[in-house]
């Protein structure tokens, strides 16, 4: 694939402000109101060349700068310079050829496409990742043929590429002619490609050779792709192999079957993948954990809940995981007995479950857990306590704040920030600034409580020395959106400090206002029109 370097420009106008309302506002201050303040020199911090340069440049000696000048136009869409690139695709001049057909392609000059396909022949001369680039962004259908014609390549790369430009394209009409191909593929490197390209584009013909494919392959990327694809096509006949793939010694397999049965959505598949919660293997009972949730069908709730009730001991978390992620409430108070059992495995996750229910009822009982001495049940209470938001936990959760276990710590922090009580903001701050490097942490739990002093918090932390402190609080403040932080990234913006990120905060002042000057001094003169009067 080719990438060319391409001088770039921002074009700016000062009278601008939030919505339609605040640019009349500062077009007025502009040209009827009082004497307007001295600006600051308009700085063009990545300048892009006018259409004159561009033009001129078309015309160069230089042929790698007209090749840069054939794209910049395609870029800006001046469409009256397509017949110079179409001569240029004919012409024998290689280094322009390249730029010249990608050009085309970014013009969506479709009636270019017949001879830009010929390219695609390797003996072309013309690199065909940017032939097939400039064919994907056509987006037409029509060059699909063609274009499957290189799945059969020896080069994996040119395979993967093909594929993507046939999803791109929508070349659906060309499913019939890639099953003919793959059925006649021997190569089964290929087989994976072909898999790709059937399931990306839906070709629902293909379930057979899909499900003979997966049911022949060895382990490896090929099965894998196979896996994938029947999900894309939500292929329900594949239902019984993807069940079987989910516990599998092969990790990928194992992976790819749960992503495809989320996909096809059968109920049948339900009551196949419902004992594999006991599994002696844990990842396992967790992928099929993933695929109950997934496959939701409320009917079917009240067998999970069995499973939870009497199922073995390894069966109890992944079922109660299940139960609360699809807040299935009835099972709350089975979920509490289990929780409270000392002997059962993966408490943790059996008290995060009750923070996906979400009831408040739960509270007694995750304070219980969460005052245990040393076990992992304690992290899931603590977030279950923050998921569930009531002040009535915020005592305990602020105490877990405290502790010297810093994943308790970490994670009670996260809960501090669900729960957003502004009496938590003396915490959060005091932890801020013993442990910085929890900033990424508690700045974002701060940010979540509403209110003038969470902002000044997050502002104190922008201004700091520390440069991680500085940028985490600055993003933070990006996130808030609070308009009346402009002033404070204003001032940070005018800093020059080494401590000062001027990408983040120029990002966090885009966000803030919705505006999307680039250079530092467009923003002071944006403000100083503005704001001038209001923030001295």
């Amino acid at each position: 694939m080719m990438f060319m370097k391409f001088r770039v420009y921002s074009v700016f106008i000062i009278c601008f402000g939030w919505g339609l309302g605040a640019a009349a506002f500062g077009l007025t201050l502009g040209c009827f109101g009082p004497p307007r303040p001295d600006l600051l020199p308009e700085v063009q911090e990545e300048e892009l060349p006018s259409l004159e340069q561009v033009i001129s440049d078309l015309k160069s000696q230089n042929p790698r700068m007209r090749s840069q000048a054939i794209l910049e136009l395609a870029s800006r869409n001046e469409k009256k310079f397509i017949p110079i690139a179409r001569e240029w695709m004919r012409s024998s001049e290689e280094i322009t050829r390249g730029p010249a057909i990608l050009a085309l392609g970014i013009w969506k000059d479709k009636s270019s496409l017949p001879e830009i396909m010929v390219f695609l022949d390797p003996k072309s001369g013309i690199d065909i990742g940017t032939v097939l680039e400039s064919i994907a962004r056509m987006e037409d259908p029509r060059a699909g043929n063609r274009v499957a014609d290189l799945l059969n390549q020896e080069d994996a790369n040119i395979r993967l590429l093909a594929v993507d430009t046939l999803v791109r394209i929508n070349a659906k009409q060309s499913g019939k002619n890639i099953l003919i191909s793959a059925k006649s593929n021997k190569d089964p490197e290929k087989a994976k490609t072909f898999a790709m390209a059937l399931g990306k584009l839906n070709v629902i013909e293909a379930e057979d050779y899909l499900i003979d494919l997966a049911s022949h392959s060895e382990p490896g990327p090929t099965l894998a792709a196979s896996y994938l694809a029947l999900g894309k096509i939500r292929s329900k006949k594949s239902v019984p192999l993807l069940v079987k793939a989910l516990q599998s010694d092969f990790d990928k397999g194992r992976e790819n079957s749960s992503i495809s049965l989320i996909e096809i959505k059968d109920p049948k598949i339900l009551p196949l993948v419902l004992p594999i919660l006991e599994n002696q293997d844990r990842e396992i009972r967790y992928r099929a954990a993933d695929v109950l949730i997934g496959v939701t069908n409320t009917g079917f709730s009240t067998h999970i809940l069995e499973v939870l009730v009497k199922g073995k001991a390894i069966a109890k978390a992944p079922a109660a995981h299940v139960l609360g992620r699809i807040k299935f409430s009835k099972a709350r108070e089975e979920i509490e007995n289990t929780l409270v059992d000392p002997n059962i495995p993966d408490r943790e996750i059996i008290a995060q479950s009750l923070g996906y229910l979400g009831d408040k009822k739960s509270i007694p009982v995750l304070i219980k857990i969460l005052k245990e001495d040393q076990t992992e049940a304690r992290y899931g209470a603590v977030w279950a306590l923050g998921a569930i938001g009531s002040e009535e936990a915020l005592p305990y959760v602020e105490e877990a704040c405290k502790s010297k276990d810093q994943k308790l710590a970490k994670i009670a922090s996260e809960s501090l920030g669900m729960i957003a009580s502004p009496r938590s903001l003396s915490l959060l701050d005091k932890k801020t600034e013993d442990f910085p490097d929890l900033a990424p942490i508690t700045l974002a739990a701060i940010t979540s409580i509403p209110g003038e002093e969470s902002r000044k918090i997050l502002e104190k932390y922008a201004e700091s020395e520390n440069i991680n402190l500085h940028q985490v609080a600055v993003s933070q403040l990006g996130a808030k959106k609070d308009p009346a932080s402009v002033p404070v990234l204003i001032r940070l913006l005018q800093e020059d400090s080494r401590s000062r990120n001027r990408k983040l905060i120029i990002s966090a002042l885009r966000s803030v206002t919705g505006l999307k000057f680039a250079s530092k001094n467009e923003w002071i003169n944006w403000y100083i029109v503005n704001f001038s009067k209001k923030h001295p």
